[in-house]
């Protein structure tokens, strides 16, 4: 009799799970379901401005490389503002003597080389998403040429200072870069 009774009560019992059981596990699978996401969410977010980081630093790096290379070679300077620099130099792998510009227009930062006038068509983008774009020149003593224009023949030391905006969505970043070039004359 002892052995009916327990064969009826394990046939009543049925194994699985109660309703709450159900309800319980649902939401704690619901819960880590939503904290994954937040986090992918998130370093999706960190990466994008990783990303965005490094482009305008490798931006900002080329940019300044290339005026760099440019300004050490200068021969002659024929115009020097804050904003924009003009001088003659010999372009690299050339023996021709090249009248070079650099200028901001726009949110472009333009470079110009022609061997003789410049002009529109000699407007090459050596960058673009410039916000900022400053030239200081020196003389041989490091003394800040308040009048550069009145003292071309006596640059010897100029300072860039490039600034870039990206902005992806929401995200936006700023980054400057100064770079100061000796003159080789």
């Amino acid at each position: 009799m002892r052995k009916l009774i327990t064969r009826i009560r394990a046939i009543e019992r049925e194994d699985g799970f109660t309703l709450p059981e159900l309800i319980i596990a649902f939401i704690i699978l619901a819960l880590i379901v939503y904290a994954a996401f937040n986090l992918l969410d998130v370093n999706i977010s960190a990466g994008n401005v990783y990303r965005m980081q490094a482009d305008i630093s490798q931006d900002l790096r080329e940019t300044t490389g290339a005026m760099v290379d440019q300004i050490r070679t200068a021969s002659t300077f024929t115009n020097a503002q804050s904003s924009n620099v003009e001088f003659t130099s010999y372009l690299m792998g050339t023996n021709d003597l090249y009248n070079v510009q650099f200028f901001l227009e726009g949110g472009n930062l333009i470079h110009r080389a022609n061997t003789g006038e410049l002009g529109e068509e000699d407007n090459k983008v050596l960058a673009s998403n410039v916000t900022g774009f400053e030239l200081n020149y020196f003389d041989s003593t490091s003394t800040v040429l308040g009048d550069p224009n009145g003292a071309l023949e006596d640059i010897c030391l100029v300072t860039i200072e490039l600034t870039m905006t990206l902005s992806s969505g929401e995200d936006v970043m700023t980054d400057t870069m100064v770079t100061m070039v000796r003159v080789r004359r």
